[in-house]
């Protein structure tokens, strides 16, 4: 590694991480002015408070990191080349390949740290925002226990159920067993239900067997049309099974296999599990379409003008982002292609303007 390569890479992230903590604190500061009302309304102390936003933070970086990634690299090759510190390179018999590398690399190690808080970090932290926010100041009764990725839930009359699976719509548990105890904990009857279904404003038991001691022997029945209210209403259901960010990559594979194997429409989820790789490579999309921009069009314009134009590439990328989504999740383009299409049109456009670059130079 020479001196160049660590000169330009020192510079790219220096700049980037300037420019990350300077995202963090005002998408921290515009959650707070956000929340503050309902946070005074609950009376949260101070360690609350506090502890809600930190667990939130890596939720926060992992959307912030692909524009930091994107304004560090306007700044940093923007300032080299109005310094005239690029043509001195190129006078000098430097490639632009070998100028450019160090951004490259930086732009795929923060794709990695994207991917790797995607997998590692934010899913337990945003569980834990999530838990104070419910459970610590709305009250909310904690009635959830992921083992083994199955869902265990207290339900009434002294009971505790597992399932197997919750629809997507919320509307229907699939293969649910439920014990229903006495004081002293041993179990005075046990139902196994293939489904849990919402019917009527009520959860009623279909394809279901009832199993009851009796002296030393069991006695067997259908409990079909029993209703076991496990929560009151399926809107409630949002704040017991895990939401996509609260997952790491293999959950939401197996939790889209199992919706398949049920003959489930997993759109939804299908096409949040290819955008947990797709946007963390963002960020390397992001120096790649940068540094063109950067080196050729940014020499006798200042910084305010390189903010702009990150201001302008992230909307696009927003635009297309957002955009792939809708049409993904409205079943006009399949799962893999919506997640990847603001991807695939940014890498087509650095590469033309990388390769432009190079024959301008």
């Amino acid at each position: 590694m020479n001196i160049l390569f660590r000169y330009i890479f020192r510079e790219f992230a220096r700049v980037s991480f300037m420019v990350m903590a300077g995202i963090i604190v005002m998408y921290l500061c515009v959650s707070f002015l956000r929340e503050a009302d309902e946070l005074i309304r609950l009376k949260a102390t101070l360690p609350q408070v506090v502890a809600y936003f930190l667990y939130s933070v890596p939720s926060m970086v992992g959307q912030a990191l692909p524009f930091a990634a994107l304004i560090g690299t306007l700044l940093s090759l923007g300032n080299l080349s109005r310094h005239q510190e690029i043509t001195a390179m190129r006078a000098s018999g430097v490639s632009l390949f070998t100028m450019i590398m160090p951004v490259l690399i930086g732009g795929f190690l923060i794709s990695l740290l994207g991917f790797l808080n995607n997998e590692v970090i934010m899913p337990d932290y945003t569980a834990r925002a999530t838990y104070i926010k419910n459970v610590v100041l709305q009250k909310k009764q904690q009635r959830a226990v992921f083992q083994q990725r199955r869902l265990w839930l207290r339900g009434p009359d002294n009971s505790i159920a597992n399932i197997e699976l919750v629809a997507p719509d919320r509307n229907e548990m699939v293969g649910v067993n439920i014990y229903k105890l006495n004081p002293d904990f041993s179990v005075r009857e046990r139902i196994s239900a293939k489904r849990l279904v919402w019917e009527q404003d009520g959860w009623k038991l279909r394809q279901s067997e009832k199993f009851v001691p009796a002296g030393e022997s069991i006695s067997i029945r259908s409990a079909d049309g029993e209703v076991y209210n496990i929560v009151d209403r399926p809107e409630d259901m949002s704040m017991i099974v895990k939401s996509s960010e609260e997952m790491n990559f293999q959950e939401l594979w197996d939790y889209v296999r199992k919706l398949k194997s049920s003959g489930y429409k997993a759109v939804r989820y299908e096409v949040d599990l290819h955008g947990k790789i797709a946007y963390p490579f963002a960020s390397l999309l992001m120096v790649m379409i940068a540094t063109p921009f950067s080196i050729s069009r940014v020499r006798s314009s200042g910084t305010a003008r390189g903010i702009a134009l990150s201001v302008l590439i992230a909307a696009i990328y927003w635009a297309l982002m957002s955009g792939g989504r809708a049409l993904g999740l409205s079943g006009a383009l399949p799962p893999v292609e919506a997640a990847w299409l603001a991807n695939g049109a940014f890498a087509a456009v650095a590469v033309v303007e990388i390769v432009r670059m190079q024959r301008s130079m």
